[in-house]
Order: C-alpha cells, then sequence, then structure tokens
C-alpha cells in the first residue's frame, strides 16, 4: 500500500506564495496497493493534477466523501472521465445519487456529465457498508463521520495494513464524538484526518476539528501515523510550522508519529514518513548548514544526503566539472556500502569525458534536467546511453535515475547531482520512478546548493594559492603533499572519534576544519631559506634551528585572520611538532607541550606529516612501504605520537590506499 496525497487543503484552493510549501489544492488522496489497485478519495483540486500523471489507459476507482464544492471541483477535469481507454469506478454516498446532474443544472460547468467519454460506472455506498473492489479484493468501509450534510469516511484493509480518511469531521467536546473519533483511529497504521483548526480557532459547529483533539483521542487506539490535512484556506506555510513545532514538543511517548500534510506527500505504513521532518524554511535551515562546512567532500555528502531524503532514493552520486571532464567527486549506495563508509567516494579516481553520449554528460553539456524511469529502456532516438560497467561489477541493478545539473554563481556547469532508485516504502520495496515534485525540489535544491559548493572551490583555491608561496622555496611542499596530509588527518579524526558517541553533524564539521586548516600546517616555510630548505645533505645544528622557526612564522602568517579554520590552521602550523613526550618544538615560554596539551589538529597533523613523509620519494630518500610507515607509527605511540590516535591509524589501511591512489605526486 502507498498512499500520496495530491490536495490538503480546505474550503478553497489557495495559489498564494506563502501557502505553496504545503500546498494550495483541495482534497484528494491516492491509495495504491501491492497489486496495483488505483483508488482515489475525494476529488478536490489535487485530482487534476494526479489524473494528469496517470498512464493512458487503465482502471481506477474513485470515493466521494460528500457533495461539498471543495471535494468535487476537480472532478471534471479528470483525465480518465475524458479518455475511453478508462474504466472509473465512482463511488457516491447513497444521499448523493443526483450529484453528477445536479452539478451541472446550474450552469456552472459547460460540459455535459452524459458526454464525457471516459467509461463510468456509478455505484452508491451507504453507511457502515464494505465492498471489496481490485484483483486483490481490497476492502474499503464506508464509516459515517461529523459534518453539516452529512459525509462518509473511508477505512481500506489491504496488504496487511489498515488506511483510514475522515473526510470532514468533527470532533465534538463530548465523550460520545471523542469515542467515536478514537474508534475510528482503531488499528490504524495510517490515517488521514480532518484538523482545519487548532483550540485557538476552533469553531464550534462548522464540522471540523482541531488537530489537538486527534492527537488526545489517538492514545491507546494502536494507531501508528496520523497525518493532519485539510488546512485552513487562509493558514500560511509559517502559521503550519509553527503547528510542526508544537506537534514535535507535545509529543506523546508511545502515541502514534503525527505529521502535517503535505501535497505530494508519499508514503506507506512500512517505512517512515518521507521528508516529513521539512518544514517551508527547509531551504533556508539547509543552507545555513552547509555554510558552516568548508571542506569539499563533507558539503557534497550533505547534499547528497539531503537529495536521497527528499527522493527517497536508494543511491546517488555527485560529479564536479574538472576541465573537461567529470570527476566522481562523492557517491552513496546503501545497497552496496553503509553510509559510514561513503566518505571513503570522496577518494575516488573515477573520471568520464563531458560529451551528450553518458547520461551525466548530457546535463553537463546541456543543462537540462533527466527524468528517466528505466534506463536500460531509453528512447532509440537518445544520444546518451547508460553505461552498465558499474552494475556488472558491482551486482547492482540501476533502473530509475534522476540527473540535475550544479550551476555555479554566473550560471556555468559545475557539476551534476544523480539520485538513483527511487524506492517504494511498501515491502517488499521496489524501484519506482521519480515524481515531478521530487524533479522540482531536487533541481531546487542543486541551485541553491550550487552556490555552496563554488564558495568552497574558491576557498580551497585561496588555500593553494598560499601553497604555491610555500611551493617556491620547498619543492617537497606540494598540492598533493598537502592534500594527503588534510586527507590522513580528517580520515584519522573520523575513525577516533567515531567511537566516542559525538553527534554527527559535530563529528562533519570538525572534521571539515580539520582537512583544510591541516593543509596549510607548513606554509611557514616562505620564511625559510632556500638554502636550508633545498639542502641535498643533513642540516646542521644551526640550520636545524632555523628550520624550526617555520612554526612560528606559520602561525604568525595564519594569526591576522580570525576565521574559525585559520584559528585551527595557526595551533596546527605552531604546533605539528609537538611530541607527546614533550620533546618537540616550538617552546612557548621556554617550555614544550607534550599530552593532551598538545591541541587535538595538531596531535592529528603529527601522525599524518610524518606518514606521508615517510611513504613519499625525497632527494634524500627512496619511499617506505606503507605496512613499514604504520609499524613505525605504532612505535611511536606514546613516544612521539598520541598513543591513541596512533592506535586508529592501522584501521585506516584501506583508506590511505584510496587517498594516494587519489593524490599521486605529480
Amino acid at each position: 500500500m502507498e498512499i500520496t496525497l495530491w490536495g490538503v487543503r480546505g474550503s478553497m484552493a489557495s495559489t498564494a506564495l506563502d501557502t505553496s510549501f504545503y500546498g494550495g489544492n483541495t482534497a484528494c488522496i491516492e491509495l495504491c496497493s501491492n497489486a496495483g489497485t488505483r483508488v482515489f478519495f475525494d476529488a478536490g483540486t489535487g485530482l487534476r493534477e494526479a489524473g494528469n500523471l496517470l498512464p493512458d489507459s487503465g482502471e481506477c476507482y474513485l470515493f466521494i466523501t460528500h457533495a461539498h464544492v471543495d471535494h468535487i471541483i476537480g472532478l471534471w477535469f479528470f483525465k480518465p472521465l475524458h479518455s475511453p481507454r478508462w474504466t472509473t469506478h465512482l463511488y457516491l454516498p447513497d444521499w448523493l445519487s443526483y450529484l453528477p446532474d445536479y452539478f451541472f443544472a446550474g450552469g456552472v460547468f459547460p460540459v455535459a456529465f452524459d458526454t464525457l467519454k471516459g467509461s463510468i460506472i456509478q455505484h452508491r455506498i451507504r453507511a457502515n457498508e464494505e465492498v471489496c473492489i481490485g484483483a486483490d479484493k481490497m476492502r474499503v468501509t464506508a464509516v459515517p463521520t461529523c459534518h453539516p450534510d452529512g459525509c462518509l469516511g473511508y477505512r481500506v484493509d489491504v496488504d496487511a495494513a489498515r488506511f483510514f480518511y475522515s473526510g470532514d469531521h468533527e470532533i465534538m467536546a463530548n465523550e460520545a464524538s471523542r469515542a467515536a473519533a478514537a474508534e475510528m483511529l482503531r488499528d490504524t497504521d495510517i490515517a488521514v484526518v480532518d484538523a482545519t483548526y487548532d483550540h485557538n480557532d476552533y469553531k464550534e459547529g462548522w464540522g471540523h476539528s482541531a488537530w489537538e483533539d486527534w492527537v488526545a483521542v489517538s492514545c491507546g487506539t494502536g494507531a501508528r501515523n496520523l497525518i493532519l490535512t485539510h488546512h485552513e484556506v487562509g493558514r500560511s506555510d509559517q502559521e503550519l510550522d509553527r503547528v510542526a513545532q508544537e506537534l514535535h514538543v507535545s509529543a506523546i511517548p508511545d502515541g502514534p508519529g503525527v505529521y502535517l500534510a503535505r501535497e505530494n506527500m508519499h508514503f506507506s505504513p512500512d517505512g517512515p514518513i518521507p521528508s516529513a521532518h521539512l518544514e517551508s524554511d527547509w531551504m533556508l535551515r539547509f543552507l545555513d548548514e552547509l555554510s558552516q562546512y568548508k571542506d569539499e567532500s563533507v558539503t557534497l555528502d550533505r547534499i547528497l544526503a539531503m537529495a536521497r531524503t527528499i527522493t527517497n532514493a536508494d543511491a546517488g552520486t555527485i560529479f564536479l566539472v574538472d576541465n573537461d571532464e567529470l570527476v566522481f567527486a562523492y557517491t552513496h549506495n546503501d545497497s552496496l556500502f553503509s553510509v559510514s563508509d561513503a566518505h571513503k567516494s570522496a577518494y575516488s579516481t573515477s573520471r568520464l569525458p563531458i560529451t551528450e553520449e553518458s547520461i551525466a554528460g548530457y546535463v553537463a553539456c546541456t543543462g537540462e534536467a533527466l527524468n528517466l524511469d528505466d534506463v536500460r529502456k531509453l528512447p532509440p532516438d537518445a544520444p546518451y546511453r547508460f553505461n552498465d560497467e558499474f552494475d556488472k561489477k558491482t551486482g547492482y541493478r540501476t533502473k530509475s535515475m534522476l540527473s540535475v545539473p550544479f550551476l555555479d554563481l554566473e550560471g556555468r556547469i559545475s557539476g551534476v547531482l544523480q539520485v538513483i532508485n527511487r524506492l517504494t516504502l511498501g515491502a517488499p520495496r521496489q524501484t519506482a520512478p521519480f515524481t515531478l515534485n521530487m524533479v522540482y525540489t531536487v533541481r531546487l535544491l542543486a541551485r541553491e546548493a550550487g552556490g555552496v559548493v563554488m564558495h568552497n572551490a574558491l576557498y580551497r583555491k585561496n588555500v593553494y594559492n598560499i601553497l604555491k608561496m610555500a611551493r617556491v622555496h620547498d619543492p617537497s611542499e606540494t598540492g598533493p603533499h598537502a592534500e594527503r596530509v588534510g586527507a590522513v588527518a580528517a580520515e584519522l579524526y573520523q575513525r577516533w572519534v567515531g567511537k566516542s558517541g559525538l553527534p554527527p553533524e559535530k563529528i562533519r564539521y570538525e572534521k571539515s576544519r580539520i582537512r583544510l586548516a591541516a593543509m596549510l600546517h607548513d606554509v611557514g616555510k616562505v620564511g625559510i631559506s632556500d638554502l636550508i630548505l633545498k639542502k641535498p645533505g643533513k642540516l646542521t645544528d644551526e640550520e636545524f634551528a632555523v628550520m624550526c622557526r617555520h612554526t612560528e612564522i606559520g602561525a604568525s602568517i595564519l594569526a591576522g585572520d580570525t576565521s574559525d579554520i585559520s584559528r585551527l590552521a595557526h595551533d596546527i602550523a605552531l604546533h605539528h611538532h609537538q611530541q607527546w613526550d614533550g620533546r618537540g618544538y616550538p617552546a612557548i615560554d621556554g617550555k614544550t607541550l607534550a599530552g593532551e596539551d598538545i591541541p587535538l589538529g595538531a596531535r592529528l597533523v603529527a601522525i599524518a606529516d610524518v606518514f606521508d613523509a615517510l611513504v613519499s620519494t625525497r632527494h634524500y630518500k627512496k619511499p617506505w612501504r606503507m605496512e613499514d610507515a604504520l609499524e613505525f607509527i605504532e612505535k611511536k605511540a606514546g613516544e612521539h605520537f598520541d598513543p591513541h590516535l596512533a592506535a586508529c591509524m592501522r584501521e585506516l589501511a584501506d583508506m590511505l590506499h584510496l587517498i594516494y591512489q587519489r593524490f599521486p605526486d605529480l
């Protein structure tokens, strides 16, 4: 069973800007069983969009709760009613047998009901009557509800789950009314209910409930998920956000999950409500979160995670443009590896040319989004083809794919965001196409987040410009060396802190700072003479003393910038040659640092910098094997290096190989 909300507004549709997030269409719900029986409840304005997305032929069932105009106006714009290739079973409450013809009696619609081209089979249904529909014998029971002029809600039993839709219903103050409402929710997996009001604006006798009453009566009913709909027409997105916040604050232990209905919400009884936590300002808040990260890999991870949350996608990839190629910059795939292992993809060396022959290449060339239901059934005249090498290698089965471009602040293509295999929430989970609403939202995400990606690229470019100054004096101070030290320090931090219970967002933030700050550890070498930096032999004691000054020079260069990363880079530059046993340098006020008095960033870089020096080629030595370098780190644990961090280096063996493949010496 899968549910889609096509209309969530009450009384009349709203096209106002400040109701666009939760939606302005009036009541319409679609339920599709695992066997494919398609049922709609109510025919508000949301039914038009639902119908437009249907295939060209088929069969569906439409149950009307009552005849108030906001629940029937969409009927006349429903595509199946106008298509001879569709059969629609129209179920009306038994007192509304006159409805189709009566609707035209006042001349409010120009097309007569009996002239519609679709096959329309009318049925009458009474309160408490149960009907079985579809090949899977879906059971639909009409439930009388409290609303002026009469109304039926509907309970559905199918796929070992129970769904309830209240239509319009008022929970009165008396115990009998509250008991009746509680019975409606009894043992439901999902209940979509009329919550037009709250206690502050509730209008007694108008036939609609306050959301607080539904929450109260749901306790002890066995209801699992409560979806509050029929939002009052004038209630803005910001006002509904406040209701959502109240719901979070007032959540009842062991009560059902309670969510505000939002147009195009899609869910099933067997999974969480996708994106239910999003509020109308979700994009602004997400960009605020994103802006705190300067590290490219962390930023891309967050963007990809958000895109997958929006679409319930199993996998995804972000490509970044590098000259005339696309670089595989970040990848998620829940079927192949855990989210905690996704950061390994940041060190991928895979590339593909920017041509229209590949799906990602086509998007990068044209700037067009591609929403592909099945990548193995592309149109014969499409210029692009699906490359199945990854699937063959891993056994993965790519089917649906949504690819959208990243644009920089000047409107140029800077990358491509792909989400792969949107998953249904039913059991068994199946791959489904991405909806038009998902396309719109992911494109919006890529457009807005693209600016953050570009800003971070400029920040990294500035780091490289600083490194170039040091490189003039010291040939070993290369971009790849700095990248490797930054990456090893960051991954070592994540491995070490991952066992601490620190919140993931805190870990991501610190990791992003450490990676960039670590790259500047030797910036002070710009102040050291070439005669010393490029001397082929061993340094004299006097020369070594001069060399040691690069830590203080680097710290002084970085001291003028008060940004968060620069402060960390200052501490790393100053202290990355301190040793755990206190025999390092420099001496501050005549005393070196030891143990945990050494800043964490400096302890991390001390290991990463020595490791890189050991495994890299230098004019005075050959590179060590990684295994030998790891043994050296372990041997010096508790003497030169923090023993707790040194113990984690061995666990990074696989990651180290990826890092060195990604950033080889030029």
